[in-house]
Parts: structure tokens; C-alpha cells; sequence
């Protein structure tokens, strides 16, 4: 990234964000690139394999190598907590101008900030659901944050 001059990049997140998509933002990571995460936390799997045919037709895919960036950082099994937590909105096309992780990406790149103020510029309640990681937090729903939650 230092050849294109970027200092910052931004990388849309969620549960489903697995394997080489962490491996991009352990890799940025590693070399002094400062990674916004914007949504969810990432699934965590920083290991991979390299299948082998047994030349009898059989193919084995065994975990045989674990990922890590220029500073030897890995082991993100628990996935990479998001930056910016927001929780997508499936019935909105992903990019699409009322996508809440582009808008909150957007925010961020122009004020340098996480804030609601970029959900409710397209008219909507901020956030639009409660993250993985919010829910897993004791009492949860103590709060208004209860009325967040897709039904």
C-alpha cells in the first residue's frame, strides 16, 4: 500500500468474512497500513491448507499452515473485532447509497469517526441491529438497544 500512498484502507466486515479477507487485514496490519474494519466481527480463521492427491484419486485438505503478517501477528481465531460496528442490512443491496457499512465507511473517511450521523443522513435509525459482538456482551438488552434487533 505504501506504493499507492494509502496510509488508510477501509474493509467492509461481517461473519462471513473468513480466511483470505482476514488475511488481507492481518497483512495491511503488518505492514504499518492502518485497516478501518466497518460492520461485523470476521469469522477467524488464520489457518489454511495445501491439498494433496493421494495419486488414488482421494484428495486431503489437512490444516497445515497457520497465517501470519511481517510481524509474525496471527492467531485471530476469534476474528478481528470491527472498528466501526454496524450491522448490515440485508434487504439493501451491498453498495448500494442506503448500504449502512459503505455509509459508515464514508463517515469515517470524512470526519475520521465512527458516527450514527452517517446512517441517519439516508434517513434511517443508526445502528440498524446490534453486532455479534455487542449481543455476546452480559445484558445486552438492558437497554434501548433491544429495539434494534431485526425481527
Amino acid at each position: 500500500m505504501q506504493a499507492l500512498g494509502l496510509q488508510r484502507v477501509f474493509v467492509l466486515t461481517g461473519p462471513r468474512t473468513c480466511s483470505a479477507s482476514e488475511q488481507v487485514i492481518n497483512g495491511l496490519r503488518g505492514v504499518g497500513v492502518q485497516v478501518v474494519t466497518v460492520g461485523d466481527t470476521t469469522c477467524g480463521k488464520p489457518v489454511g491448507s495445501l491439498p494433496r492427491d493421494d495419486t488414488c484419486g482421494t484428495t486431503y485438505s489437512v490444516i497445515n499452515f497457520e497465517s501470519v503478517n511481517a510481524r509474525n501477528e496471527g492467531r485471530y481465531f476469534d476474528g478481528f473485532d470491527a472498528s466501526c460496528p454496524v450491522a448490515e442490512d440485508y434487504a439493501i443491496a451491498q453498495g448500494a447509497a442506503g448500504d449502512p457499512l459503505v455509509a459508515t465507511a464514508a463517515w469515517f473517511a470524512d470526519t475520521g469517526q465512527c458516527a450514527p450521523i452517517a446512517a441517519q443522513r439516508e434517513g434511517r435509525a443508526f445502528p440498524l441491529g446490534v453486532s455479534r459482538k455487542a449481543r455476546s456482551r452480559p445484558g445486552w438488552m438492558s437497554d434501548e438497544r433491544s429495539e434494534l434487533i431485526p425481527r
